[in-house]
């Protein structure tokens, strides 16, 4: 009867322990913790990528380049409206030199800071017609 008292308060002590991990794991993920630690010692970053021009793929060549640079790109979406004539990054978390850096990898010369409440992403690159090869608008 001892014997099976221990195993069964082994038992729940071993899934209170899974438990606990797993509500931690998640916890780290919704609330963003892992990538506020990982910012502080290191450059780990997440941007969203925006097609801001009406040619088709913009985007995602753009994620796929940064990406291959090593830049943790989250979201890869349309633009608000698709008339940039100019790429613009736009800092989401108030780092200036975040958007130094990204700035130069980018080539981009227009950066805005716009902090919402709750940034889902430290910086917005919103991909205009000077980044569309042959384009009417890059030559003007």
């Amino acid at each position: 009867m001892i014997g099976k008292r221990k195993k069964r308060s082994r038992a729940i002590l071993v899934a209170a322990l899974i438990v606990c991990l797993a509500a931690f794991s998640l916890a780290v993920r919704w609330l963003g913790l892992g990538a506020r630690f990982a910012r502080e010692g290191g450059t780990a970053f997440q941007i969203e990528v925006l097609n801001g021009t009406k040619e088709a793929g913009v985007a995602m060549e753009a994620a796929k380049e940064l990406r291959r640079r090593g830049v943790d790109v989250l979201i890869v979406d349309n633009a608000e409206r698709f008339d940039f004539k100019e790429s613009i990054l736009v800092d989401r978390v108030g780092n200036p030199r975040l958007m130094r850096k990204l700035a130069k990898m980018l080539g981009c010369r227009v950066v805005l800071e716009q902090i919402p409440p709750a940034p889902l992403v430290d910086a917005s690159y919103i991909v205009g017609y000077d980044r569309v090869k042959g384009s009417v608008h890059e030559r003007s």
